[in-house]
């Protein structure tokens, strides 16, 4: 089915066939954990071109055609298909592979487009089927229990290490493939650092924690963030965290068919700009989330997917922060799959 897709998408873009080399893409149109391939999807035809470590597990378990690569093998499917132009992804295909692209359809006789397409992949892979949202809610599933876990082990004189030490062990215990990022488990202070690296620091009374985890399941992510004050509150922070809810709150009324990217960040701002915190919000509003715990689209007011319209079967995270150097910070995170008619959070709310 995804291979239909593609080749559905081929036609759109006006392509004759494209070129799939990536470890990760092959691994989503085929099947098969390949270190190395290609794939040429054309739209009445799919070869999948392997070395010799692969080629008897390829033949056992590729969907579609499969052959020894070669530049020969390369040459005879553009010519028996009279291929005048080729996607191929613009991010995972070197210069060096480029320029052996040229030389061997010029060997061949042929002359071919080459038409380098980012975008092209990346909305392919944005619309989750039935079976990847199935895994993203396994993923989370379990991951809301490592969340719980570490809730009940916060204790005073707990270090930041410690904590995702032992986040890290409960997940792999119970089908965690691995984590998919080191976790972000901060105290205090260390709490205004988004992308902070657990340490030796001890948890006190009075300690803003913040906790950013995210682990695969099946090969698919989860990411999810949450605030907790420990035994007492500080005001301040407290209403940034109060902030940056409803901030989010604003943005998911919006996570539906047919509204644009853009709009999601602009409404979490909103609510920002009112209480005058815009200034602390120094990151996107979130981002795609599958076989990549980051995906696209990205979701800013003006990043280079602003103008993506969302469509059911996306999942991304909506994730408004503020923070405070020296101080503390605040971010509540959650991951939507955006639905028929609305959106479909994959995590309970916990105030």
């Amino acid at each position: 089915m995804r291979l239909k897709h593609l080749q559905n998408a081929l036609k759109k873009e006006k392509l004759d066939v494209c070129l799939i080399e990536h470890p990760l893409e092959l691994f989503y149109f085929t099947g098969l954990k390949l270190s190395a391939g290609r794939l040429l999807v054309h739209s009445s035809d799919v070869l999948l071109l392997v070395d010799g470590r692969y080629l008897q597990i390829a033949e056992e378990k590729s969907p579609s055609k499969t052959s020894l690569d070669s530049p020969e093998k390369f040459q005879s499917f553009c010519k028996s298909h009279q291929i005048k132009s080729l996607g191929f992804d613009g991010r995972h295909t070197s210069y060096d592979h480029f320029l052996r692209l040229q030389y061997w359809q010029k060997k061949a006789g042929v002359k071919i487009k080459f038409v380098p397409s980012t975008s092209f992949f990346k909305h392919v892979r944005a619309i989750k089927d039935k079976d990847e949202i199935q895994k993203l809610q396994k993923s989370a599933a379990l991951l809301w229990k490592g969340f719980q876990f570490i809730y009940a082990s916060l204790k005073k004189g707990v270090k930041e290490k410690e904590l995702s030490k032992r986040f890290e062990i409960f997940c792999l215990e119970r089908g965690a493939d691995r984590l998919s990022f080191e976790p972000i488990i901060a105290f205090g202070p260390n709490s205004a650092m988004p992308h902070y690296r657990s340490q030796e620091t001890q948890l006190n009374e009075g300690n803003i924690v913040l906790i950013d985890i995210g682990i695969s399941v099946d090969n698919y992510h989860s990411d999810m963030t949450r605030v907790l004050f420990y035994k007492k509150e500080d005001p301040y922070l407290r209403r940034l965290y109060e902030i940056a809810k409803r901030a989010q709150q604003s943005a998911l009324k919006l996570c539906r068919p047919g509204v644009k990217i853009k709009q999601l960040d602009m409404a979490a701002r909103q609510v920002m700009c009112e209480e005058n915190v815009e200034d602390l919000f120094v990151h996107s509003l979130g981002h795609g989330i599958g076989l990549e715990v980051h995906e696209f689209p990205r979701i800013k007011f003006d990043s280079e997917d602003k103008d993506v319209v969302l469509e059911s079967g996306m999942v991304f995270t909506i994730e408004p922060g503020l923070y405070v150097p020296n101080i503390g910070g605040v971010r509540y995170e959650d991951t939507i799959l955006i639905t028929p008619t609305g959106h479909k959070n994959f995590y309970p709310s916990r105030e």
